[in-house]
């Protein structure tokens, strides 16, 4: 058997095993060189699959994450960002667990893609819109018709797979202020390892969870800024084909998983809406 002293560490670096796991592997006759290539056979199998994004959606009263495949609460995401974008989408009013597709989506915030009763499609600009405009709440609020979000792409450590977090408009001052101090300095968001977390807010019986500042924690090194921009064009290259619902927009009533918080309403919406 291949002593310790023998494995090329950076191989089982590479292949993401430890030398117990290599001297297993050697045991039951199968090479380090045949592992690699059963692996790269695996992923070439795999390649065409359609992977969709994990979402992690706001929990209204605990100011934290909650990972949506897995039901996972996280109090601080520690994360990289390929990628990120804002999104409008406006529905017509719904009854408590309805799910009806949205009448007009946007990726880009710009241009509205609008569906008629009739099924006609028609394309808006978002600016000047009256779904746009505060009071135009179909359910008689100070707030929009349309709602505004904040579109992150998040990649964590050791995931090849970045996961969607949006931000709805009171979250998104500190959001912004953070990539325009960044920008001033001729910095790129991508560049750097960052914190994400969140602080709770009341207003009478409303009580939502909004970001705060961003933290940087490290500058990323010139490979991982490399594989994480080209993440991002990819991500940018198909980012319209990934829907905008109203998952993206309303928090997680963690005290009825049925429901959803009303966190979005005069309260959060006039408070640091910039967009």
């Amino acid at each position: 058997m291949t002593t310790l002293a023998q494995y090329d560490p950076n191989l089982l670096q590479k292949l993401g095993l430890t030398v117990e796991q290599a001297q297993e592997l050697e045991a039951q006759g199968i090479s380090l060189e045949q592992y690699a290539e059963t692996m790269q056979d695996a992923a070439q199998l795999e390649e065409n699959a359609e992977i969709l994004p994990v979402r992690y959606r706001i929990v209204a009263q605990a100011a934290a994450f909650q990972n949506e495949a897995t039901g996972e609460i996280i109090q601080k995401l520690r994360v990289r960002i390929p990628f990120f974008h804002t999104s409008r989408v406006l529905f017509a009013p719904q009854n408590e667990g309805e799910s009806a597709p949205p009448l007009c989506t946007s990726h880009d915030g710009k241009i509205g893609r609008y569906v008629a009763d009739d099924g006609l499609i028609s394309y808006r600009k978002c600016q000047g819109c009256p779904f746009d405009q505060f009071g135009s709440d179909p359910n008689g609020g100070r707030g929009k018709a349309c709602k505004t979000v904040r579109r992150i792409y998040l990649l964590e450590e050791n995931s090849q797979v970045p996961a969607i977090l949006g931000l709805p408009p009171s979250s998104h001052r500190a959001w912004d202020q953070f990539v325009s101090a960044l920008r001033f300095r001729g910095q790129l968001v991508s560049s750097y390892e960052i914190e994400l977390s969140l602080e709770t807010k009341r207003n009478g019986a409303f009580v939502w969870s909004q970001l705060q500042p961003p933290k940087i924690l490290r500058e990323l090194t010139p490979a991982e800024k490399y594989r994480v921009v080209s993440i991002g064009k990819e991500l940018e290259a198909r980012h319209k084909s990934i829907t905008v619902g109203i998952e993206d927009y309303l928090q997680v009533n963690v005290e009825n998983s049925n429901g959803s918080s009303t966190e979005e309403t005069q309260q959060g919406e006039t408070a640091g809406q910039t967009a």
